[in-house]
């Protein structure tokens, strides 16, 4: 079952959006007690996982995430500035798949959904997708 997508308008060049709730919601609407959420995110400098958001953890996770691209000359054409961006959205990658149950993602205590923006600002497009 299609959900809707999410269209989330980023800030800055480089963010941490929680999408928990908004997913939550989704869910809501179309009446899924038990099963599986599928998301994807349609673009190559985003990228989607699960974490903690608060306390600075987002700050600390973007940092983490920029030190783990070593300093090279990328090779990337058309704007090797971005090129990081490329290489850390294809390590953290572009889907996920969460349980639902009781009709809301079954996540654990301190976990969220999160969009990582590694080149904003921008529009991004997160697809869903729930099987039963």
């Amino acid at each position: 079952m299609q959900g809707n997508p999410l269209m989330i308008k980023t800030m800055k060049p480089r963010q941490v959006i929680d999408l928990t709730d908004q997913i939550n919601r989704q869910i809501t609407r179309v009446k899924i007690q038990e099963g599986l959420c599928l998301l994807f995110v349609q673009h190559t400098t985003a990228a989607l996982t699960v974490g903690e958001m608060g306390e600075g953890t987002e700050e600390d996770l973007l940092d983490v995430l920029k030190e783990m691209i070593p300093k090279i000359r990328f090779r990337h054409d058309h704007d090797p500035s971005h090129a990081p961006a490329h290489m850390i959205a294809s390590i953290l990658g572009p889907s996920l798949a969460l349980p639902i149950a009781h009709g809301r993602l079954d996540l654990g205590t301190w976990q969220s959904v999160l969009l990582i923006e590694l080149d904003g600002p921008r529009d991004r497009t997160v697809q869903l997708q729930f099987l039963k």
